[in-house]
């Protein structure tokens, strides 16, 4: 019997991709391409936890059955989608604790520091939170080094994905400087998500000319790797317009030490 399609709101699938990182709840690959599954196969039940971020190739599994049922049926997605959104979550809040835990003055964005022109305040927080960034960055290259030089994929993409979720810390943090509304709304960890996925997604796609998932593991390191700039050049970019003209800034020194390995 054919089931009624109820279609998921625009608002819905936004906050379910966000949950999910955009990302597919049983591979955890970032980048690829995914849609929202209905767990249950029941496409007119739309109700949160039954919403789960599939890429193509791990939606195709649900469908395939073999043996004793399916390879992937939705007690095994439900636990996927269950972990991974704490894990999501969690990876987060330690973002967002080691980001901030440079501020010196700056509060979270609901107690945010008026964000009045040329205040003294203002510009004195500005200044010595990003001149606290080029050895925050090298503490968190530090830690990540031992993966990085493992050889081993997973820990080297593992590592990437940790220090590029910090990094994504960083500039939410910056935003407490902006005025409300310059990074969508009330949650810039939204807009960050939407435009480092959006990054992985097009280091991933140009990085397999042959299509989707034939590049082999090794895209993983190259993908997460080319990430790395990208968001380290969105922090550089977020410090120079915060800082302008502030005469006390020296900003080829600071770009000198923000790039130092």
């Amino acid at each position: 019997m054919t089931k009624n399609r109820i279609p998921i709101s625009a608002d819905q699938a936004a906050e379910v991709m966000f949950a999910s990182d955009r990302t597919c709840c049983v591979c955890n690959d970032r980048g690829k391409v995914v849609q929202i599954h209905h767990i249950d196969d029941d496409p007119s039940n739309n109700i949160k936890n039954n919403l789960a971020v599939l890429c193509l190739e791990c939606h195709n599994d649900t469908q395939i059955k073999g043996g004793f049922g399916r390879k992937l049926n939705s007690d095994l997605v439900i636990k996927y989608h269950d972990e991974w959104l704490l894990r999501v979550k969690k990876r987060r809040d330690e973002a967002d604790k080691l980001a901030v835990s440079k501020a010196f003055i700056v509060e979270p964005r609901a107690q945010k520091i008026e964000t009045i022109p040329y205040s003294e305040e203002r510009t004195d927080a500005i200044l010595e939170y990003v001149n606290s960034l080029p050895s925050l960055r090298r503490e968190l290259q530090k830690k990540a080094k031992p993966e990085w030089d493992s050889g081993v994929t997973s820990r080297m993409v593992g590592a990437s994905y940790k220090y590029v979720d910090t990094l994504q810390g960083i500039l939410v943090t910056l935003t407490s400087f902006y005025p409300e509304g310059n990074f969508g709304g009330d949650d810039p960890h939204k807009f960050f998500s939407e435009l480092i996925s959006s990054r992985y997604a097009w280091h991933r796609s140009h990085a397999e000319p042959d299509g989707p998932n034939t590049g082999g593991t090794i895209v993983n390191v190259t993908t997460s790797g080319n990430v790395v700039s990208d968001v380290e050049k969105m922090i550089e970019d977020m410090a120079q317009s915060l800082v302008g003209y502030d005469d006390r800034f020296n900003w080829r020194e600071w770009s000198k030490l923000w790039k130092k390995m």
